[in-house]
């Protein structure tokens, strides 16, 4: 298959290019799109054959449940086989359009292959112009998990998806980097109390500003057979080379990294351990309390790492809170070894 490259300007969208990526959609094939969160690998998510094309491009396990992306209300009901109450309501005016995607109980039009077989399915409506003028020009929701490999690094730029997926789908919109860089959270809104079933781009204590009573699935700390949610089974957004991930206080990161050999090791932390270390080759992922300029370059510089002359990877882990929280999450779920100090 060839792979065609459809280049938008995200400030001047160009309608005849929507209408050309809209008639793939249409034709069941998939298309690479840009969102806000990273770059997701859409297809008619009514479409039992177009959703097949995502698991087979992506070698995705099939009980991993796939995200709808809307446009609008409408569209969500059309998905949904529930009651939209004030509080969820109070949640959706609160943070769509945006990262975040809420698990309702699905309708029948959802084929069971995008909720891998279970009754609910995650719904969300970005916010990035371009993703939204697909999905509004196709007039139906678009099934997108992230445009990668399983288990590689999330796309964050057009190039990333090539690198991955040219020859394997229809069409890639090229557009500007995704600029928060991780997925959305993903909240379960299906049963009471709601809960955080994958943490991302809103923090539970931003959630918690809305509705108290929001806390975290107990799938985000003990293993489950059937994951309600993409994130929360697999290994995921992890490269090619072995990763070590330091936990604990930033003090004892340091001294750490002061009593081993770094020379052919790629360091991935914050400036307040860089500035104090002499190592060779290193990425700064910002302050350590910059959670979004870190989210940000995160899985751009996982993906650069397959390129560079090194061994391995350490990466420091960052306080567990907000959207720390989210960080961690990833850098765990890549780390092929973890150190707790």
């Amino acid at each position: 298959m060839k792979t065609i490259l459809i280049k938008i300007n995200t400030q001047n969208i160009d309608e005849t290019k929507i209408q050309q990526a809209k008639q793939f959609i249409l034709n069941h094939e998939c298309v690479a799109m840009p969102t806000e969160t990273v770059y997701g690998l859409a297809a008619n998510a009514f479409s039992p054959q177009a959703i097949s094309r995502i698991f087979e491009a992506k070698g995705r396990p099939s009980d991993n449940p796939l995200i709808v992306h809307i446009s609008d209300e409408a569209m969500l009901l059309d998905c949904i086989d529930q009651e939209i109450t004030l509080e969820i309501r109070t949640i959706m005016n609160a943070f769509w359009p945006g990262p975040l995607t809420l698990v309702f109980k699905k309708s029948h039009r959802i084929p069971d292959v995008v909720s891998a077989g279970l009754p609910t399915v995650g719904i969300r409506m970005p916010n990035h112009p371009i993703a939204l003028a697909l999905i509004k020009a196709s007039c139906v929701p678009l099934a997108a998990p992230s445009a990668n490999i399983s288990g590689k690094p999330s796309p964050t730029k057009a190039s990333h998806v090539y690198d991955d997926l040219n020859g394997k789908i229809a069409a890639i919109i090229e557009a500007d980097q995704s600029h928060i860089g991780v997925e959305s959270t993903v909240l379960d809104v299906s049963t009471s109390p709601f809960t955080v079933l994958r943490k991302g781009g809103i923090s539970i204590e931003q959630l918690q500003m809305i509705d108290a009573d929001i806390k975290y699935d107990d799938a985000l700390v003990n293993n489950i057979s059937t994951p309600k949610s993409p994130g929360q089974k697999y290994k995921h957004y992890a490269p090619s080379k072995p990763m070590l991930l330091l936990e604990g206080s930033l003090e004892n990161q340091l001294a750490y990294l002061k009593t081993i050999s770094m020379d052919d090791i790629l360091l991935i932390s914050v400036d307040e351990i860089i500035q104090n270390i002499n190592v060779p080759h290193y990425f700064s992922l910002g302050s350590r309390h910059d959670f979004e300029k870190a989210m940000n370059g995160l899985f751009e510089i996982l993906r650069e790492s397959e390129f560079l002359s090194i061994s391995s990877l350490i990466v420091t882990a960052f306080e567990d809170y907000g959207l720390g929280a989210t960080l961690n999450d990833r850098l765990r779920k890549a780390a092929s070894e973890k150190i707790n100090l």
